[in-house]
């Protein structure tokens, strides 16, 4: 069996190796900016061993069709920090910005981005420090905002699932995919594929501060998911088609799912940040699906 799913899953990873080959490349020879004046904003973190192939997301999106006007990448480990990875410093040469900053767990990926910035003019794009994006991922999210800034656009969600009397929400593992078809608050997106925000989110978040650190300090997509929950900014499902992209294979011994989907912790989070109002809230959307 074992034989079988090796030959089955063969041809995927030479194609993520040949992605990796070409991004390497690409980041050694290139020496074109990878920012654009007119783009949105865009922020990343990594951390740990991650930190060694960060600058391959990074150059994914470098070389998209879109490229973002200022490139963030938060490093809260000081030794990290201070020994970037030669990709990373051929990045620094091309336009991205190195910042140490404060541990905030997965919310480092975007939060210190709104303690840094007063005014947001733009929209501001997040990814994952561990997938290959395709060259239209920063396109496709700036065109959707661009034609729909009420809405915060992701690649991939989940659907939030409410209990057959709708007192209470379901259990993580029993949702089931995002609502396609059109934008929802009973969409909870997944942040690891992307997503963006408008100006006015944005500015929302900042006003909320550190607050995400008493209820849910492990799951910002949770956090950002309730904000937009509570100022009725539906989440849309970029063209309407869930999707994933391919993972960095090293970058993935290190994950937040064994502790929050699998270990139960995203459902103490969820209970304690969904407020009564925020389920109430749910519960009416609820009713206007099934009606």
């Amino acid at each position: 069996m074992g034989v079988v799913n090796f030959i089955r899953n063969l041809p995927g990873k030479l194609y993520v190796q040949l992605l990796l080959w070409k991004l390497n490349l690409h980041n050694t020879l290139s020496s074109k900016s990878m920012l654009s004046s007119d783009g949105p904003t865009l922020s990343m973190t990594t951390y740990g061993v991650r930190f060694q192939t960060a600058h391959l997301s990074l150059e994914a999106i470098a070389r998209g069709r879109v490229r973002p006007s200022r490139a963030l990448l938060f490093v809260d480990d000081k030794s990290l920090y201070d020994n970037p990875t030669k990709g990373l410093q051929r990045l620094v040469k091309r336009g991205l910005e190195l910042h140490l900053v404060e541990n905030f767990g997965p919310h480092t990926k975007y939060y210190p981005f709104l303690e840094l910035v007063n005014d947001f003019d733009r929209p501001h794009a997040t990814g994952d420090d561990d997938h290959i994006y395709p060259k239209w991922w920063l396109a496709k999210l700036s065109n959707a905002i661009g034609k729909e800034p009420m809405y915060l656009h992701a690649f991939r969600a989940h659907r939030i699932g409410l209990s057959e009397d709708q007192s209470t929400v379901l259990p993580y593992l029993e949702w089931g995919p995002g609502i396609t078809e059109e934008p929802s608050n009973l969409n909870f997106y997944t942040s690891s594929m992307g997503e963006i925000y408008s100006p006015e989110f944005l500015c929302t978040a900042k006003e909320r501060g550190r607050a995400f650190l008493e209820s849910c300090p492990k799951n910002d997509d949770l956090w950002l998911t309730a904000l937009a929950i509570e100022q009725n900014v539906p989440i849309s499902i970029v063209d309407g088609m869930n999707r994933t992209f391919p993972a960095i294979p090293a970058s993935q011994q290190l994950t937040l799912e064994s502790t929050n989907v699998f270990g139960g912790y995203n459902d103490v989070q969820i209970k304690a940040t969904f407020t009564e109002d925020i389920l109430s809230k749910l519960r009416h959307l609820e009713q206007k699906r099934t009606n």
